[in-house]
């Protein structure tokens, strides 16, 4: 746990100290908003600084299919197409420029943590980067997350409720964000995620740091990707857990702007869409193949 966190305590200085020395370079430029830190309000499994723009509603379609290799992939699944792990419908509504408020619904992921997942977030963006501004950008974001699937039978499991409040899960993020060039865009997340009821020697409380960029190949079209690592002991000693394997969530893909959508296509080792279920039951490996292919789709809508 400390080498993580001292990697943790490093790397955010050297973010702003990098942002700082970029950011000298261009206080000749009059003083302007940065537009398009990033394209939309996410990556691929992580939250961007972005919000909705105000009065604007943004129809979000997620959708994740079966790995792709491994002991469920392969031809007789075709590749993971005859399998889907997780989808996910949300409205994400702009009361100003800078705060969005969300509602989704989750299928859930099947043996990884509850299932029928609703979820209701806020995200304000404190600081937007501006030339001859703010060299960053910085966003909160929280939600809180119910499920509505019935309660298991094994007393020791993540799903057997016995109170309304074992059904909640919470998760808060500090999202940091710089556009170093056009076609390039890093940000940092510390996440802090908090759930009522876990399985016997689980933790109820767990941090992890999140980074997450875009890099542009043309105007329309972008490589991004987001990691999240885990500051869990649980989850990082197999002797803690009973030897269950846990994963740090990784996405690669690709972001393509057409008209009015943007449309992400995307690979992850992650069977689950929303924070509450990505982030402490990431159960997949890339190395044996058990990753998936997945898509999001965003259309804003002015109202």
């Amino acid at each position: 746990m400390i080498r993580p966190l001292l990697l943790f305590f490093i790397a955010i200085p050297l973010f702003f100290a990098t942002s700082s020395s970029t950011f000298a370079q261009e206080e000749k430029a009059n003083k302007e908003i940065e537009s398009d830190v990033f394209l939309t309000t996410r990556l691929i499994n992580a939250h961007t600084t972005e919000t909705v723009r105000k009065r604007h509603l943004d129809v979000r379609i997620t959708h994740r299919f079966g790995d792709m290799g491994g002991d469920l992939g392969g031809i007789q699944s075709l590749f993971g197409f005859d399998n889907v792990t997780d989808v996910r419908i949300a409205f994400e509504y702009g009361i100003t420029d800078q705060l969005t408020l969300g509602f989704g619904r989750s299928k859930g992921v099947d043996g990884a943590g509850p299932t029928k997942l609703i979820d209701g977030f806020a995200k304000y963006q404190i600081l937007r980067q501006a030339k001859g501004g703010s060299p960053l950008s910085l966003t909160v974001f929280g939600n809180a997350v119910i499920s509505h699937m019935d309660a298991g039978t094994v007393p020791t499991s993540e799903t057997a409720f016995t109170t309304f409040a074992h059904r909640m899960s919470y998760d808060f993020q500090v999202i940091i964000a710089r556009k170093f060039s056009p076609r390039l865009s890093l940000q940092l997340m510390p996440n802090f995620l908090h759930r009522n009821f876990v399985r016997f020697g689980d933790e109820n409380n767990n941090f992890s740091i999140g980074v997450g960029g875009r890099i542009g190949i043309s105007k329309n079209i972008a490589v991004i990707f987001d990691y999240y690592y885990l500051l869990s002991n649980f989850r990082n000693d197999s002797t803690l857990n009973g030897g269950q394997d846990f994963y740090m969530p990784l996405g690669i893909g690709f972001e393509f702007r057409t008209g009015g959508h943007v449309f992400h296509l995307n690979f992850s080792n992650t069977p689950g869409i929303i924070e509450n279920q990505y982030i402490p039951y990431t159960l997949k490996n890339w190395l044996d193949g058990e990753f998936r292919l997945g898509f999001n789709i965003s259309r804003p809508i002015r109202l």
